[in-house]
Order: C-alpha cells, then structure tokens, then sequence
C-alpha cells in the first residue's frame, strides 16, 4: 500500500492532497528559550527576525537565512535548544506539578525532556534511551543547558519495567515509529517508508505502551506520541490499548488553532503541517484510575548548594534531588555534575558553569570571546585570588577558567572549540 492510500482510514482525498502537497514545502525552524539565561525581551532585542510562537512559551520560530543558529556558540552554550514546534507541544500540553517524577522512555535527542525541564525545575525527570550512543547526546544536550532535575539513563525498557512499578505520576512515550512526520526534514525518512514499516511499528508501540502503564502510578497519566501520520500508529494503538485495559480512560487535550481531531478519537490531536506551522506529531494522552498520591521525600539534610543528595560516582561529583530507586540502571548523569576529580584535584564542571547564573562570572569582550572559544590562554588583570572561575558574554556563562596571576588558563570543552 503506497502511502497516500494508506492515509485514506481516516482522512478525505482532498485533505490528503493538501497534506502531502505541504511536504513538498520548505520545512519550518523554531527553537525553545532558556529563560534560565536570557528573558524573551533579551532575545528579542538581540534577534529581532525571530517570531513568537502564538502560545508556547519560550519558543521561537526563525529563518536560517537569518540566523543559522545552529552554528552559533549561543547553541553551544546552551541559550536555546532547537526542534519542531510540533514535537514541542507534547510537553507543553502536559499538565506537570512540583515534586512529579516523570519518566522520559525515549528520550534521545532530548528536547521534550528538555522542554519539561524548562516548564518546572521541580519536577524530577529520568530521561531514558536504549542506545547507549543517543543517551550520550541527550546528556550533552542536558549540559549546555545547565539542566540539574534530569537523570540520564541508557536502559532496556524491560528493565526499567522490571525496576519500577507503579512509580511513575507522568511518563512520556514518544514511541518509534515510521516517521512520516520527517520527511522534509530527511530524504532517507521519505525513502525508508513502507507500509511494512508502519505495521511493524505498531508491534513495538503497543508493547511499550503496555509496558508504560505498569510503570504508571495510579491516577497518573502518559502522554503517548509519534511523529508519524498513520492512523495504525497512532489511533489503533490507543484503542486498542483501551479495550484491553478498563482502568485508563482518554484526558481530553485543550484545543488551539491548528490541532486536528479524527471521528474515532477526537480527544486526542494531530499535527499536520497542512494546518500548524510544524513537522507533524500525534498527541494522545491517557489516565490510570485512582488517586494520585504524593511522592514521599526523604527528610534528608538539604547541602550547601541546596540539593537533597551528593554522589560521587567514578571521580565524578553529582547533586540531585530525586528520590528514585536508580541502582542496577546504567547512568550517564545523575543530576547536574558539579566536579570532575583528576589527580585528586577537583574540577568544576562545563554543566556547572551553565547551572550557575552569571552575576559573578568574569565578562569577555568580543575579542576575549573569540579566544575562549578557541581554547586559548586569555591574560587579563581581574584582581582575582587565584582559582576556577566562570567567564560569560553577554551575560550567558561559556564555562569555567583557572586564574593564576591573571592569566585565564581555558577550560571550554575541546569537542566545543573553534
């Protein structure tokens, strides 16, 4: 079945036409604002061309004939983080509160865990990806950003089921899928397509989203998504894991200009890039029956930099404050990394210098920017006790420098310099 077709169980021929024709189109940019960093204003004053998304906070649309952002050491230093606005909207409609645990099952690259974080700093994310390799960029996309509520783990599904029962008040199960969603932005995605690939795509969602709902406090909720147009993978799974599971029901999703709604399933919303300004997403969110009751913290003495719990794992020193059972699960990053220990002697973190705010950093000039970055020596009279110290530009925070006798010794990472 070729891929028109197969789109015609739930749509008209006319709106197929309008769909698959917006393919063809130039695919959109947006990127979501670290307030940590900079308010909207700023952003706005430093790049005027970009245009305010009309009611996700903080994001951003651009043109990279403008700006290529993506080149830019504001991106590198974590100002911002760029994906589709679509893909955005899955944690921006979910409804978070403070002291949650939520489970990101899918996580790599990261930017709806990302977005969550950005949304509340108290709620406490396990962001998780089965590729060991995709985690490692989640967890440097985490840093750039200075994010310290998220613990990045590489981990089998079947494991974290196996570890965690009835833990979860929110889980995100942004699901692999055929990635319909994707094709403007890759050729490979386009040609890949099959409608093989949707059905055994389908298998595995259904199996993850089973898997989801053991893990899901009750009265909690997961928001399952994909970035596929299909109705196989997106309406058919959630019915059918319906029928097979009385004690979940559909959380009806707010409605804004532009969302798509299907006869079989109008709680639940699309995205078509026929209709949004976006790649494409279906957003469906689910709720167990009960009560959703409180997580329990322990009354553990808050340390001096006002997290609940202090690690130190392999010469690395870590800070969080989530109270999850983590051990026997492969971590990459628990919390924000505070310091590296070489040779005994301790390192304060690129992580650190991006969770720090920049009130007493050392401010650079464009010229001193440009040598940081490149990873050289910077002399400068700071009259400061010899030390680490963090350097900015433009009030962001590019990491850390060792002073000794004014001399800025560098150390921005070397994978980052240019």
């Amino acid at each position: 079945m070729d891929f028109k077709t197969h789109l015609k169980k739930y749509l008209t021929d006319t709106f197929i036409d309008e769909l698959v024709s917006s393919l063809e189109k130039e695919r959109t940019n947006f990127l979501i604002l670290n307030t940590n960093k900079m308010s909207e204003n700023e952003f706005v004053k430093l790049f005027p061309k970009v245009i305010k998304h009309n009611f996700i906070k903080n994001g951003f649309y651009f043109d990279k004939k403008d700006y290529d952002f993506g080149k830019s050491f504001y991106f590198d230093n974590g100002l911002f983080y760029i994906l589709d606005s679509a893909s955005c909207l899955v944690s921006y409609l979910l409804d978070v509160n403070d002291g949650e645990n939520i489970l990101d099952m899918c996580a790599a690259p990261g930017g709806k865990t990302i977005c969550l974080s950005l949304k509340n700093k108290n709620v406490q994310i396990l962001s998780n990806d089965i590729s060991y390799q995709r985690a490692l960029i989640l967890s440097s996309n985490i840093e750039k950003l200075g994010l310290s509520n998220i613990i990045v783990s590489s981990n089998n599904i079947d494991i974290l089921e196996n570890h965690y029962n009835s833990t979860f008040d929110k889980i995100i199960l942004d699901a692999p899928c055929s990635g319909s969603a994707m094709f403007r932005k890759s050729e490979d995605m386009k040609n890949d397509w099959t409608y093989n690939k949707v059905l055994s795509c389908q298998k595995t969602q259904k199996d993850l989203l089973k898997k989801a709902s053991k893990m899901l406090k009750p009265g909690g909720i997961i928001s399952y998504s994909t970035c596929s147009f299909s109705f196989e993978e997106n309406e058919e799974v959630i019915l059918d894991f319906l029928s097979k599971n009385k004690d979940f029901s559909i959380v009806k999703i707010e409605d804004f200009d532009g969302f798509y709604h299907s006869e079989s399933l109008p709680e639940a919303i699309h995205i078509f890039p026929n209709k949004f300004k976006g790649e494409g997403q279906f957003i469906c969110q689910i709720k167990k029956d009960g009560i959703l009751a409180e997580n329990k913290h322990e009354n553990t003495k808050m340390n001096p930099y006002g997290f609940a719990s202090f690690e130190t794992i392999d010469n690395r020193e870590y800070l969080y404050n989530s109270q999850l059972n983590l051990k026997k699960l492969t971590i990459l990053r628990k919390g924000l990394l505070l310091n590296d220990i070489i040779k005994g002697r301790k390192i304060p973190t690129f992580h650190y210098a991006h969770y720090l705010d920049s009130n007493k950093s050392i401010s650079l000039d464009e010229e001193e920017l440009k040598k940081y970055l490149h990873g050289d020596e910077i002399k400068k009279i700071t009259n400061l006790e010899n030390g680490y110290y963090v350097v900015s530009y433009n009030n962001i925070n590019l990491g850390f420098v060792h002073v000794v006798n004014d001399k800025l010794k560098n150390l921005y990472p070397k994978g980052l310099r240019h």
